[in-house]
């Protein structure tokens, strides 16, 4: 990952929403059980940086892009359509986990496929200001995250700077936080086994993968800062 204060970059928070908590829906095994506690951290890291670097006014720190995706289905039977609501609440099921709720600068795109890329306008807000890296978070590993992932490689969405650099590091400029995304159980493997099978796959050939500390500590807000 390179330093987000010299690096036009992006943080993407892929799916967040309420429609997740579904009891039975989705499975009863989940990965990553610090998922919450960790995009809590860098969100309000990432928002922390973005203050102190538009009352500082330094031209040499560029401030990031935060931007929410949410997915809205076309299924009725979909736990994520429109008009679904939490049970026995006023709640809709697409509605943010307020944890990661937007705030009124960070601009949210509604997409009704896996890939944040389809039908969407994040391809052009991404190349609109120059952003030459991303990094993602969200639900989940093996559907949305990966195929936004494989997505924003293959399109270059990060112009010059898509491809890899010859070191394993900045693979693409796209950056998948392992501890802060998270999936379910599928086909009788368990919520962990799909996780680290899934960013196995995509670590060198798609994004580099780190820790959510790594990402603190880049920040400013690490555990050795």
């Amino acid at each position: 990952m390179r330093p987000v204060s010299t690096t036009p970059t992006a943080l993407v928070l892929i799916d967040i929403q309420e429609g997740f908590k579904h009891p039975t829906h989705w499975g009863e095994s989940r990965s990553t059980p610090e998922f919450e506690l960790n995009v809590e951290k860098i969100l309000g890291a990432f928002r922390e940086y973005n203050d102190t670097t538009r009352s500082d006014q330094s031209p040499e720190r560029l401030p990031a892009l935060i931007i929410h995706v949410h997915h809205h289905s076309t299924s009725p039977a979909s736990a994520l359509h429109p008009s679904h609501y939490l049970e026995e609440s006023s709640t809709p099921s697409v509605a943010p986990l307020s944890f990661a709720a937007p705030v009124a600068s960070e601009p949210v795109v509604i997409k009704n496929f896996n890939s944040a890329f389809v039908k969407t306008q994040l391809e052009s807000m991404l190349r609109a200001v120059g952003i030459r890296q991303l990094v993602l978070v969200g639900l989940t590993t093996d559907h949305c995250v990966s195929t936004t992932t494989r997505m924003a490689a293959n399109l270059q969405v990060l112009g010059d700077d898509g491809g890899p650099d010859g070191n394993g590091h900045g693979v693409h400029g796209v950056v998948l936080v392992r501890d802060a995304i998270a999936t379910f159980e599928r086909g009788g493997y368990a919520g962990e086994t799909v996780h680290a099978v899934h960013l196995a796959s995509l670590e060198g050939e798609f994004a580099e993968v780190v820790s959510a500390d790594s990402v603190l500590t880049m920040l400013g807000q690490g555990p050795s800062c």
